[in-house]
């Protein structure tokens, strides 16, 4: 008996049989034979079993919060702009006015920026 064996037989616990058969198999496997790989239809299905298993998150309806200190400034900027310009057409929630001034469209956008970290 070689010394890889023993040692396949003392770590394993297995017979000496199984451990020429096992060192064998891997030999194989260094060669390049697929000696246990699952056939192609296990293959697809686990992967499809795989899938099904993953759930995708609920989706939370949040309820969007109004920026007050952006809305009043946002009406400031509506009131000056109606003596000013030809047509103020809408304004989107408390972050965009849209109006034109001398046949061009124009949009003014208010950004809160984060204080800095």
């Amino acid at each position: 008996m070689t010394k890889e064996i023993e040692k396949m037989m003392k770590t394993l616990n297995i017979s000496e049989a199984e451990a020429k058969e096992l060192i064998e198999a891997d030999r194989e496997i260094d060669r390049g034979a697929k000696l246990f790989e699952l056939p192609d239809e296990l293959k697809a299905g686990a992967k499809k079993a795989r899938r099904a298993e993953r759930k995708k998150p609920e989706h939370i309806n949040r309820e969007r919060k109004v920026d007050t200190d952006k809305l009043e400034i946002l009406q400031a900027c509506d009131d000056a702009l109606c003596d000013l310009v030809d047509n103020v057409c809408e304004r989107k929630t408390e972050t965009e006015l849209h109006f034109e001034y001398n046949g061009a469209h124009y949009t003014l956008k208010l950004i809160r920026h984060r204080p800095p970290k």
